[in-house]
């Protein structure tokens, strides 16, 4: 028996994390494994060859779901039996489990707590963060010790950087970029779309659309920043425009609010909230702007790039994948004046509407399959050599 247990709580397309792998998970793993086995709340993947077993929420609250996932999958793993152990490989997202043959990396608390501590005039912990980020860092370094993890697979070489810095011996590292569907991001999509949107929005024509999108940890994205230095643009006589795409009603509300208290203006900033076909919506922009403070490797910049938007980019990890600087977009500094400066040329010289075809190092299907078996064949030659 050669059997992979999938340790993530949604394997649904909804999940960032687990989106590219369940688009070629039929493709590679069946002639691989005899079983596939999944602990999660949902489960996209209905497969013969697929066993799901279904993790009841206890909340609908993420924090407290995450936490309550965490304790039901360790309390699972402790119960298995040395057989089943020997016949599985398993594979755990991020910390979930103390020790992983494979640990699928997207995101890393430790890394994004640093980044919080080295500009904390531009980024501000929730309430939320402050109290469940520390338990997940703890996780983390436990992970980090020498025999938790097998191997890591990391998004981008950015994310990677400081579990390379931190494990406590050398770790194996692969990288497994995002992917994206050309099918629905591209230069024809984005032709077909933006006059009929921009009128939707009613976007005059010579206003410059910066485009944004996030699901709704604005903060972490640097929205704040965003809105800033589309107020200093529009001071400066910059038609300038902010197409914010994502964020509930609550958090759309919460944010203007805190920026009514901060007294920084919205004049310009459209609220879209969270929309379906989302390369209809983004295609409305000029470019794309999004001065986050920490990522893995945005799909959202992936994808505006494969539309041909320019891309206006933060160093957060991630970037390096991405973006290649005056060929598919600017590098900005964290803050907003340095960002206001730049744009201000860009849009001034008229570059901010120059289209491209530069995807860095993102995967389409066919690439993300064939890296994402390769991957698989080398993690079962370690654990069965």
């Amino acid at each position: 028996m050669r059997r992979l247990l999938i340790v993530d709580p949604t394997l649904a397309a909804k999940s960032p994390t687990m989106r590219g792998w369940l688009s070629v998970a039929s493709k590679i793993l069946p002639q691989r494994f005899d079983e596939v086995e999944v602990w999660c709340f949902d489960c996209e993947l209905m497969e013969p060859w697929l066993k799901w077993t279904k993790i009841n929420p206890v909340s609908t609250r993420g924090a407290i779901q995450s936490m309550f996932y965490q304790r039901e999958v360790r309390r699972k793993i402790s119960q298995l039996s040395h057989i089943y152990l020997a016949e599985t490989l398993i594979q755990s997202t991020g910390a979930y489990l103390p020790r992983a043959d494979i640990r699928f990396i997207q995101f890393w608390n430790t890394a994004f707590m640093e980044a919080a501590a080295n500009r904390p005039q531009f980024l501000k912990f929730s309430l939320r963060e402050r109290l469940f980020t520390p338990s997940v860092i703890r996780d983390e370094a436990e992970a980090l010790k020498a025999g938790n993890t097998g191997e890591w697979w990391c998004v981008s070489r950015g994310i990677a950087a400081p579990i390379l810095r931190d494990s406590e011996q050398a770790p194996v590292i692969r990288y497994i970029p995002n992917t994206y569907d050309p099918a629905r991001f591209n230069h024809s999509v984005r032709l077909l779309w933006y006059e009929k949107m921009r009128r939707e929005y009613g976007f005059a024509p010579e206003e410059v659309v910066l485009g944004f999108s996030a699901m709704g940890h604005f903060e972490r994205k640097g929205l704040r920043q965003a809105v800033q230095v589309v107020e200093a643009l529009r001071r400066l006589g910059h038609p300038v425009s902010l197409l914010v795409l994502g964020g509930g009603a609550a958090t759309i509300k919460k944010f203007r609010h805190e920026m009514k208290h901060l007294k920084v203006g919205l004049e310009g900033v459209h609220f879209a909230g969270m929309v379906t076909e989302i390369e209809k919506h983004i295609s409305a922009a000029d470019a794309f702007f999004m001065p986050s403070h920490f990522e893995a490797f945005s799909l959202a910049e992936i994808e505006a790039a494969a539309l041909g938007l320019r891309l206006y980019l933060t160093a957060h990890p991630g970037h390096e994948m991405i973006l290649r600087e005056d060929i598919n977009g600017k590098l900005l500094p964290w803050d907003p004046q340095g960002m206001t400066a730049i744009l201000d040329r860009e849009v001034r010289e008229g570059i901010i509407r120059h289209k491209h075809h530069e995807m860095g190092e993102a995967l389409v299907e066919e690439t993300y399959a064939t890296a994402m078996a390769s991957h698989y064949d080398a993690a079962i030659a370690r654990k069965w050599a």
